[in-house]
Parts: structure tokens; C-alpha cells; sequence
């Protein structure tokens, strides 16, 4: 009982720890953009992007501080934006989710757990970046790359080296960062962008088996379509998708694996 209660404890904390980094990941993509477009950072502390008030701490509680306020700034009255609070939301389900999954395996990986929500900030921050200007900053790109890069070696480490892991991990970027390197190649960026390429490439890398990697192609693709088709949009920044998906994949790789190991 005791243990299941501490249990709770870690998830609730961990979904706490997410709500804050969501909002730091989108905080982290507005000073990115505003340095690219050669504008004033704001400094340290977050400010309105409408009036440039200051916040409060009790004004940048994640999650909370936005429902209380209604979206909005409570000095000039304009809308917050729906990002901030997608981002909180998401990372607060996301860091409680990847906590439970880890927690359920029985003996927790520390390592893979802290790597996997490392990169799941860096992917956050991408996700909303290309959301909104259709495009992931190559600094960020690269940290989720050796994220993945580190999550994959770990993999190798803890399950042996052996040629069918080496395999699957070749085969889990070939789908992923191979497919769509083709795609962004041969249409001139049309269907996909180099950053959707490289963040697939983190994927292929910290899924590390072909058949999470499979999955993966098809679940994003899935979820862009049916977010597209409820949008009635041709075209949509497909960063966040990818995004979704590798989270889903992470949480359910054990029921996954028992359904595609062949």
C-alpha cells in the first residue's frame, strides 16, 4: 500500500514537472524566434507579448495561472494564445504518462526515464516552434538528435550487443529518417522540411526497433491526417504529430512489442 501511494506521489509530481517545462519549452521557442527576427529578448522573466508586462509568480503558475485568468493578460485583456496552455497540458501528460510507464516496468530505469523526458522537452519545444512558423531551429534539433543517440546506445548497453539489435535499430531509422529525408528530398521541401527529416532521425534512434519505428510512421500520419481533415487544411506543420506519437509509442511499447514481435 505504501509503495503504491509513493507510487502516486512520483506520477503527480512528475506530471507537475512536465506542466513547467511545457511552459518553459514555449517560452524557450519565443526567445528563439524573437533573436532569429533580430528582435529585444525580454530577459529572464516572462512578459505579455502584447503590452511586455512583467508577470507575476502567481500570473505564471502553469496550467492554473491561464484558467484563472481566462487565457488572457490581466493588464491589457488580449489572449494569452492557445499554445502556452497546449504545451502545459501536453507536457503535464506526457512527463505523468512516461512516469507510469517507467514505474510499471517494476525496477525503474533511471537513466532511460530522465533521457526520455531530457528529449521530450527538446521535442516540446520543436513541436510548438513548427506550429507556429513551420520550421524547428537546428540547436534544438541537434540536442534531440543526441538525445536519441543516447537512448539508443543505452538500449545497446542494456540488452547486449548482438546483430538483430543492430539491425532493428538500423531498420527503426531507415523507416523513420530515411522515408522522410526521400520525401523532403525529391519534393523540394513541398511535402515535409529538413527539420521533419532530422526529428524523425532522434526518433528512429530512441525508439531503436523497426516495429516502434513502423508504428510510429503510421500513427503520426494518422493523427495529421484526422487533425487536417477536422481543420479542413491541406497542409499542417507535422512536427507535432511526430511528437504525439513517440510519446504514445514510448507509454505502450510493451503492448506494442507483444502485437508486432515477428
Amino acid at each position: 500500500m505504501v509503495m503504491e501511494y509513493l507510487r502516486i506521489i512520483v506520477i503527480v509530481f512528475s506530471a507537475i514537472f512536465g506542466a513547467a517545462f511545457g511552459s518553459f519549452a514555449c517560452c524557450q521557442a519565443w526567445r528563439i524566434r524573437l533573436k532569429e527576427e533580430g528582435k529585444k529578448d525580454p530577459g529572464r522573466r516572462s512578459v505579455c507579448l502584447n503590452c511586455g508586462k512583467r508577470l507575476t509568480w502567481y500570473e505564471n503558475i502553469p496550467i492554473i495561472s491561464w484558467i484563472l485568468q481566462g487565457g488572457k493578460c490581466r493588464k491589457c485583456g488580449k489572449k494569452i494564445g492557445k499554445a502556452e496552455i497546449l504545451a502545459e497540458v501536453f507536457g503535464a501528460v506526457s512527463f505523468g504518462l512516461i512516469a507510469w510507464r517507467f514505474l510499471s516496468a517494476g525496477t525503474i530505469n533511471y537513466i532511460g526515464f530522465s533521457l526520455v523526458l531530457l528529449m521530450i522537452v527538446g521535442m516540446l519545444l520543436l513541436a510548438i516552434y513548427d506550429a507556429k512558423w513551420q520550421e524547428m531551429p537546428v540547436v534544438v534539433l541537434v540536442y534531440v538528435i543526441i538525445m536519441g543517440l543516447a537512448l539508443a546506445v543505452l538500449g545497446i548497453v542494456q540488452t547486449g550487443v548482438s546483430m538483430n539489435g543492430i539491425l532493428s535499430l538500423l531498420g527503426s531509422v531507415a523507416l523513420l529518417a530515411g522515408t522522410y529525408y526521400l520525401l523532403y528530398l525529391f519534393s523540394k521541401e513541398r511535402l515535409v522540411g529538413e527539420g521533419d527529416w532530422m526529428l524523425c532521425l532522434a526518433i528512429g534512434l530512441a525508439l531503436g526497433k523497426w516495429q516502434l519505428a513502423l508504428v510510429e510512421l503510421f500513427l503520426a500520419n494518422f493523427i495529421g491526417s484526422i487533425v487536417m481533415v477536422g481543420l479542413g487544411k491541406k497542409k499542417a506543420a507535422f512536427g507535432p504529430f511526430l511528437v504525439i506519437a513517440f510519446v504514445a509509442i514510448v507509454v505502450l511499447e510493451d503492448v506494442i512489442m507483444h502485437y508486432l514481435s515477428f
